[in-house]
């Protein structure tokens, strides 16, 4: 491989020494130099192709810590239901699909109820008017339900006899029968007798599907990752479905993201069978640890949050997937194996029970190395957020949640609303500030979640909680490139230093000084994996 120089625009190493150099070497996929022009020159093997960066400004790839290819993909080929604001809307919507391919089966993906004018989930009577003689099911915007029409579930064989599942969620009528809506580990109903089964341990996001429909979702996620400059990501929950969609992928030649995994621990006795003590793969994809569930979803009014509410608004019905000794057992068992954890924990009580769990674990044996994780970490309290500081555990949320929900969240929890992904207190306890994209939840655009968890402004135009909570901007931009390439026990990703992979990203403007309102348009031109550009086809 040739030799190549990277020069003629602000280079942003992310490696916290102030250092802004004006050309990076990069021999073989590596970072050989950083520095002025006539030093790279002069460390250079062979002579170097010049590359001009033509004012751009040029930054590591960015590193999503919490995303899902699989489901993305479906987010982007299924129905867009995101900017629903009504039944009507979903229906009419769903009604085109089914008018456009005749045939087939009828999905969507992403309506969220609070923005619905009638206020409630859609219902299978709902969805029979798009048809009643195909399956016509949309997913929640978070992932973790499913609604389906009449013909659905019947054919799921879900009835009024059907018990609802520890961990999981069917709404019922007045007479008990199934309304259509599934939630968390309900969904294993929807997945054929030889679908993948989460039981009590996660949502189960995936309908039956072929090999080839699989492949074909995965790659349209992928695309749409390294589109947005991310060129490593951690996928937050491989279930056996995944893990064979990432190998097939690595063995034909598709997989291009550098990519951690994070088993489901329905299989965590699965790999305890197989002696795993430690992490397993190579530099391109990799088992990093095991991803548990505590609670539901905030954002579906799932998650166990202790009965907060206010304004004379309901309190949501949450539930726990796991008793409190049953999750804990689970942690403890991927701490003595050497693997981490990531637990989905949204409410006070469940995180409560995740560090708990880890300070049980680290008083046995202590795997200083090891970092656990809480994904989402949505309302931790001060004293919570400090043990995270002493125990080495890393929240991981997703700041755009705050501006599309934070209006629905403080109207519903009033101040306990605004304290939604709480990075200002993070930032002052020195926790880590990690920031992800759950995407399809929130679309990838590590910039725009950036910015998000700069002003914590809402669609609304709102700023959720206060100034208090706002994250620094230095903090943030780390937070999408070292900072969570450093909990992933990455050193070669996330900077541009001599030794890292030549991973990057090409901006049109610079994300450090231009004003912070801009951060959401700032694009990408170019992203790069191992010193050669990536050709999104």
């Amino acid at each position: 491989m040739s030799s190549t120089i990277l020069t003629g625009g602000p280079v942003r190493t992310m490696t916290g020494d102030g250092h802004t150099p004006e050309a990076v070497l990069i021999h073989d996929g590596v970072v050989r130099a950083v520095g002025t022009l006539t030093e790279t020159r002069r460390s250079a093997y062979e002579t170097p192709e010049i590359v001009d960066l033509d004012g751009r400004t040029l930054m590591p790839g960015f590193v999503d810590a919490h995303a899902h290819t699989i489901l993305h993909g479906s987010a982007i080929d299924w129905v867009d239901l995101s900017g629903a604001r009504g039944i009507g809307d979903v229906v009419r919507l769903l009604a085109e699909r089914a008018a456009a391919r005749p045939g087939e089966a009828v999905r969507g993906y992403g309506y969220d109820q609070s923005k619905l004018v009638e206020g409630r989930h859609p219902s299978a009577a709902d969805l029979d008017r798009v048809t009643r003689d195909r399956v016509v099911q949309i997913q929640h915007a978070s992932g973790h339900g499913y609604v389906v029409n009449t013909l659905a579930l019947r054919q799921a064989n879900i009835t009024a006899a059907t018990p609802t599942p520890l961990g999981g969620r069917i709404d019922r009528d007045a007479d008990g029968e199934p309304t259509g809506v599934l939630f968390d580990s309900a969904c294993d109903l929807l997945t054929g007798a030889e679908g993948v089964k989460v039981r009590n341990h996660g949502p189960n996001f995936h309908l039956p599907m072929t090999h080839a429909e699989i492949d074909h979702l995965f790659d349209l996620g992928q695309r749409s990752l390294l589109a947005a400059g991310i060129t490593t990501m951690c996928d937050a929950q491989v279930t056996q479905l995944e893990m064979d969609a990432y190998l097939r992928a690595r063995d034909e030649g598709r997989l291009r993201m550098r990519t951690e995994m994070l088993a489901l621990s329905s299989n965590l006795e699965h790999l305890t069978g197989l002696g795993m003590s430690s992490r397993l793969g190579d530099d391109q994809l990799r088992l990093w640890g095991v991803k548990l569930y505590a609670d539901g979803s905030v954002i579906a009014r799932t998650a166990y949050l202790n009965g907060h509410a206010c304004c004379g608004k309901p309190s949501p019905d949450g539930y726990l997937y796991h008793e409190p000794e049953e999750l804990a057992a689970l942690i403890t068992t991927a701490h003595r194996l050497g693997l981490s954890t990531a637990t989905h924990a949204q409410g006070p009580l469940p995180i409560g029970v995740v560090l708990d769990a880890v300070a049980d674990a680290r008083a046995e044996r202590p795997r200083t190395g090891l970092v656990h994780r809480i994904e989402h970490c949505g309302f931790p309290t001060g004293e919570q957020i400090g043990r995270m500081a002493g125990l080495n555990v890393v929240p991981v949320p997703q700041p755009m949640q705050v501006s599309l929900y934070g209006d629905s969240l403080m109207d519903e929890f009033g101040e306990f609303g605004g304290r939604f992904y709480p990075y200002g207190e993070f930032e002052r306890a020195g926790v880590p500030v990690v920031i992800s994209s759950d995407a399809p939840v929130t679309m990838p655009n590590p910039l725009e979640a950036v910015w998000a968890a700069v002003t914590r402004e809402t669609l609304g135009g709102a700023v959720s909680g206060d100034a208090a909570q706002q994250a620094g901007r230095a903090n943030a931009l780390r937070g999408v490139t070292v900072t969570p390439a450093r909990m992933l026990g990455r050193q070669d990703i996330g900077v541009i230093r001599p030794g890292a992979r030549a991973d990057l990203v090409f901006l049109d403007a610079d994300p450090v000084t231009v004003p912070v309102e801009r951060l959401p348009k700032v694009g990408v031109t170019e992203s790069w994996i191992g010193g050669e550009e990536v050709v999104l086809g």
